[in-house]
């Protein structure tokens, strides 16, 4: 029995799965779509193979199609919930894992890029952006680079781009496109940004 290669085969039946998990009431194919920003056709693909897997149940109505999770499904009880479960804990983890990868301990952490922006088919990318008390702190954390590289590969297999910052330089012109990203996307790990 390989139930999950029929479940998984296709990153858009993951898109599907993801939306309707965190999806607190049933949804036409027509939000589901505009939800995990795939095709019409893409989605109905891949919501059809889905219920014939009866992960995902389907009540047709007059007005249209409305699907959520078969959550009784063994498959997905037993393996999508806890992975989506671990999915939603990624950002605490990766807080963790900053604290105890970089010493000195930045006063700040924050994360930007695909990931920070929820983006569906993101390239594998995080940029994570600290902030330490004074120039000291930061050129003494530059030691701990490569073991934090290393770190969030093995973790997570993620590619890491690090900004380093103290606290003296926040006001500088230079940083300004990035305090500017920071505002619009970024997921604060801990501390208080500027």
């Amino acid at each position: 029995m390989h139930g999950l290669d029929i479940i998984l085969c296709k990153a858009s039946h993951l898109l599907v799965l993801r939306v309707l998990y965190h999806a607190e009431e049933t949804l036409t194919g027509r939000e589901i779509q505009r939800r995990c920003g795939l095709s019409n056709r893409a989605t109905m693909l891949a919501l059809d193979a889905l219920v014939d897997a009866s992960v995902v149940r389907c009540d047709t109505t007059s007005q249209a199609n409305w699907y959520e999770l078969n959550t009784g499904n063994y498959f997905f009880a037993k393996a999508l919930k806890p992975a989506f479960e671990s999915e939603d804990l990624f950002w605490d983890d990766l807080r963790k894992l900053v604290r105890k990868a970089v010493k000195p301990r930045p006063i700040a952490a924050v994360v930007t890029g695909p990931l920070a922006r929820d983006e569906g088919e993101s390239t594998g990318r995080l940029e994570i952006t600290m902030l330490f008390s004074s120039g000291r702190n930061r050129i003494r954390a530059f030691r701990c680079f490569d073991d934090m590289v290393e770190a969030v590969w093995d973790r997570y297999a993620l590619n890491v781009e690090l900004n380093w910052i103290d606290a003296n330089t926040v006001d500088d012109e230079d940083y300004e496109p990035l305090w500017r990203r920071i505002e619009r996307e970024g997921v604060l790990l801990f501390g208080n940004l500027p």
